[in-house]
């Protein structure tokens, strides 16, 4: 069984024109992993020292107007391990599958967005391994978000799944919009990773420029990118010692696919 978490990028406009860049991230956890995943996240936020009762976010990671004592370096430190638990105890294999979405769009509603961008994502996922044993089996979780969630029904949400899965998959009740907590460590993830990801990019770039090119680059190992590609990535690339950080964090996860 596959449990699918999303959450979505806060919308940049570009001040010249109309067009936004929004994004969403999925990840998909098998369910078999699913308790150690859960151990490990509420491990590390008993150790950061968060409260229960107030949301953690990714936004909050260098700030520090929630809970000043937690210091930045603790709360960077907190972001990496969360993302290292996408990884098995050695590191070598990956345990959790990440999928981003992120295009530009020129005056269209968020929920039509949400839903086209929702669907590429679906799109990708690749078919079950097997039939038995439940492992066919998908239930997706997605972050409650008014802009949204007031104009598209967990039908819809329900529909874009039925239309978008491969065949083989079977879906478990119907999605669910749920609300952010604390208790929700998936969409916890999958906020972080739209955070750290979305602080990466050079926006103003990525709207002058066609974005097939920057996820290419970004989905090749950076040891097979000769000295001229690697200049073209950092042009789409914040590099001060913020956005270092945030490229190094999302680095830890394994095989990102773009949509």
């Amino acid at each position: 069984m596959k449990l699918l978490f999303v959450d979505e990028f806060k919308p940049v406009k570009d001040k010249k024109s109309s067009f936004v860049i929004y994004g969403l991230s999925l990840i998909s956890i098998d369910l078999k992993y699913y308790q150690k995943f859960k151990k490990g996240f509420e491990k590390y936020f008993m150790n950061l020292g968060w409260s229960l009762e107030k949301e953690l976010k990714g936004n909050y990671t260098y700030s520090q107007k929630i809970f000043d004592k937690i210091s930045i370096e603790d709360r960077i430190k907190f972001a990496e391990k969360l993302m290292s638990l996408s990884l098995s105890d050695s590191g070598k294999t990956k345990r959790i599958s990440t999928y981003i979405s992120v295009d530009t769009f020129y005056k269209k509603e968020e929920h039509e967005i949400y839903l086209d961008l929702i669907c590429r994502i679906f799109k990708k996922i690749p078919k079950p391994t097997s039939k038995q044993n439940g492992k066919n089996i998908v239930a997706c979780f997605l972050d409650n978000n008014d802009s949204v969630t007031k104009k598209v029904s967990e039908f819809q949400i329900y529909q874009a799944l039925l239309n978008s899965l491969k065949d083989g998959w079977l879906i478990l009740e119907k999605p669910l919009f749920v609300n952010s907590s604390n208790l929700h460590p998936g969409i916890i993830f999958s906020d972080f990773v739209s955070y750290f990801f979305q602080n990466c990019i050079i926006t103003n770039r990525f709207f002058e420029n066609t974005k097939d090119s920057f996820f290419q680059l970004l989905e090749s190992k950076e040891g097979d990118l000769d000295n001229s590609q690697k200049k073209d990535l950092n042009k789409y690339l914040i590099n001060y010692r913020k956005k270092k950080q945030s490229k190094r964090i999302i680095s830890i996860l394994r095989d990102i696919k773009y949509v």
